[in-house]
């Protein structure tokens, strides 16, 4: 079978579901799984999203690149 015949399944096994505690599994496998194969780690998003944040508190305090590069 190949992985589109096996998507539509699995997705018409979903509407069977009618127990909480196995959507609340599927989710969590699908979410580690989704997590792992991400491109960067959950910490360099969570770095990424802090800087993010700071910026958005505090948009006019930043370094000037020509400042910076001036002092190399």
């Amino acid at each position: 079978m190949d992985l589109e015949a096996r998507k539509y399944n699995f997705i018409q096994e979903l509407f069977s579901i009618d127990k909480e505690n196995i959507m609340t599994t599927l989710e969590h496998v699908l979410k580690k799984e989704k997590e792992e194969h991400q491109e960067i780690s959950i910490a360099q998003k969570k770095e990424l999203d802090g800087r993010l944040e700071s910026y958005k508190n505090n948009p006019d305090d930043v370094l000037d690149w020509e400042d910076i590069k001036q002092d190399w």
